[in-house]
């Protein structure tokens, strides 16, 4: 048993003594939450945001949109923030910053690339950088680094960086903490970990007991959304409206057909003697623009007030002289022909390869005579080519034969923050709602319908509950054009020509995987179409996207997300005849139409603009 088991073992054997006649007990905590849950024994709440709002301590800001490419870069911003905090905003104090892993495994990782990196740009040996980074576990490697913490705060100690572990329990008291960076998502996924992680950072030092310090939060901001909805409930900030099914008299549950599936590895074409050097008979590789130093914009958003700013930071980027390149390319082809017996390092020598990448970076009109370590790994891929015999990449294949069913019972419990319903979000409801619904979304709905500060978009009340034909309590919506994609199934000529529909969750109810191509990556996800409508035994799958969404980045991404869902519909329809699918991308430059062919039950062979568009 440890030192502090023990203790709390006695502590614990005095509360229950019985000589004490101790009646009541009452526990003060900062983190009253199991993960998502609060404590149900709580019997007075002063929350964070009234500690907040009575500048008892600091506010708090956290990454809204981010451009950072890689590690590297979101090192050189967290620098950035952490030195503006030492040399102007709080140079009364020694600035702290606190890096959070999800375990010790990561958090020792994570030091050793601080540590690293923190050498390289104060150009310091690793020896002095170490000495400004406390590792705090509760591994017994580091157990003489808690006791540190008492002192970490004087200006006269080294220390400005603290990496820890999420779950780590040991209480600190350290005020100087202005930047706290969730290493991975998983550090920052719950109220609990929020509440503890904000918790080593909102003390406030006493020098700046009168104002209000901020305190950054550098997360990666695919997580902001997720990370605002979980913030936002610690400080109580924002209420929550939910949809699920509910027992409407006419059952507007249906069954839907679902398949598992897996990934498989299969074999690609064999690269021949004559064509191993294809990517190379143009004399260049296709390189990106490059620049030693490239402007970048993080946009941080401010709790409670929701005031968001933009900062700049200047990224430099790692850069490789010609020849180093080429070095490398050379020697790794020198060393496969020792074990392969080739001779491409005969064919391909240093000049030749220098000659290449210095056409390559004239391609793109280059000034650096460098090369960035995005274009050195395009080099090594389009070399690397003429040594590969075969290669492999995962194909989606059915798990299963037989598809199973899910019906719309089944959608768990969702919610909208209503603090959207003043952007762009809406609730459709009817009198179902008040009727069916949980009590706390009854008194919300009811609070929601009276208040007039609301848009006019933000509350949508069906009149005649008949054409509101879908099993959920509420629907809610996000942005316009699904608003104006439900206000055509809720008209009555329409409604009248099917039988039910959802708005399915964004996640957990009814997946479709894909695969895709970034640029020169590949990458793989999942996407849950936006409604399913079931006329009889026929269901239309409806994607709603803008009149835009075939271009850029995102074209390509929806190209491929548009030929999963088809041929996994198609696999559908081959696979059961109890039910006929028809997959559908619809814009609003096509809902009309839509709803015509809908009427006319026409709608099996609908192709919209979107997807035609897509699909040329």
């Amino acid at each position: 048993m440890s030192p502090s088991d023990a203790a709390l073992k006695k502590w614990k054997e005095f509360l229950l003594d019985q000589k004490y006649g101790f009646k009541f007990m009452v526990n003060l905590s900062g983190t009253c939450y199991i993960g998502d849950d609060y404590f149900t024994d709580v019997i007075h709440r002063f929350s964070l945001r009234d500690s907040i709002e009575a500048r008892f301590v600091k506010s708090i800001r956290y990454v809204a949109e981010d451009s950072s490419g890689n590690e590297n870069e979101k090192f050189q911003k967290i620098y950035e923030n952490h030195i503006e905090n030492k040399n102007v905003k709080y140079r009364k104090v020694k600035p702290i910053t606190i890096l959070v892993a999800k375990n010790i495994s990561a958090c020792k990782q994570l030091t050793d690339k601080l540590i690293d990196f923190l050498s390289k740009k104060e150009k310091i040996s690793k020896e002095n950088a170490a000495k400004k980074v406390l590792i705090v576990t509760s591994a017994n490697e580091h157990k003489d680094n808690i006791p540190l913490l008492r002192r970490v705060d004087d200006k006269g100690n080294p220390i400005e960086w603290i990496t820890s572990v999420s779950m780590l329990s040991e209480g600190w008291d350290v005020k100087n903490v202005f930047q706290i960076v969730p290493h991975e998502e998983r550090a920052f996924n719950s109220k609990l970990l929020i509440a503890q992680v904000l918790g080593r950072g909102l003390r406030v030092p006493e020098t700046y007991k009168s104002t209000q310090p901020i305190v950054t939060v550098f997360n990666h901001d695919k997580w902001s959304k997720s990370i605002k909805h979980l913030v936002d409930e610690v400080l109580e900030i924002e209420k929550k409206i939910h949809f699920y099914p509910v027992k409407k008299k006419e059952n507007y549950n249906f069954d839907l057909y679902q398949i598992d599936y897996e990934k498989v590895l299969e074999e690609t074409k064999e690269y021949s003697k004559e064509d191993k050097f294809e990517l190379l008979k143009k004399g260049y590789i296709t390189y990106s623009s490059q620049d030693r130093i490239v402007p970048e914009e993080t946009e941080y958003e401010t709790v409670i007030t929701g005031i968001r700013e933009k900062e700049e930071y200047s990224i430099y980027q790692t850069m490789y002289p010609v020849k180093e390149v080429a070095t490398d390319i050379f020697n790794r082809l020198y060393v496969f022909d020792m074990d392969a017996g080739t001779d491409y390092s005969e064919e391909w020598t240093r000049e030749k390869i220098s000659k290449i990448i210095q056409q390559s970076l004239k391609e793109v009109n280059d000034k650096t005579g460098m090369v960035s370590e995005e274009n050195r790994q395009k080099t090594l891929r389009a070399f690397g080519v003429i040594k590969r015999k075969s290669s492999t990449f995962p194909r989606i294949v059915p798990r299963s034969k037989e598809p199973y069913k899910i019906n719309t019972r089944a959608i768990k419990s969702n919610s909208l923050g209503v603090g959207s319903l003043r952007r762009d979000s809406t609730i459709f409801w009817d009198d179902y709602s008040l009727d069916l619904g949980e009590a706390e979304d009854i008194k919300l709905l009811k609070e929601l319908d009276e208040d007039e500060s609301l848009p006019k978009s933000a509350m949508v009340k069906m009149e005649n509950r008949y054409n509101f034909k879908t099993p959920l309590n509420v629907v809610l919506t996000a942005y316009e054009p699904e608003r104006r994609f439900i206000k055509g199934l809720i008209k009555e000529e329409n409604a009248k020509s099917l039988d039910a529909w959802i708005k399915s969750p964004d996640i957990g109810f009814y997946s479709i995987e894909y695969s895709w191509r970034k640029g020169e990556h590949p990458k793989r996800g999942n996407f849950n179409p936006d409604f399913f409508i079931r006329i009889r035994n026929n269901i239309l799958v409806i994607e709603i996207k803008d009149d835009k969404a075939n271009e850029g980045t995102a074209g390509d991404e929806n190209k491929k997300k548009l030929f999963y869902a088809k041929e996994h519909f198609k696999r559908l329809n081959e696979l059961q005849k109890e039910q006929k699918y028809y997959f559908k991308f619809l814009s609003p430059m096509s809902y009309d139409l839509f709803f015509k062919t809908l009427r006319d039950k026409t709608y099996r062979d609908l192709k919209s603009e979107i997807e035609a568009r897509l699909e040329g």
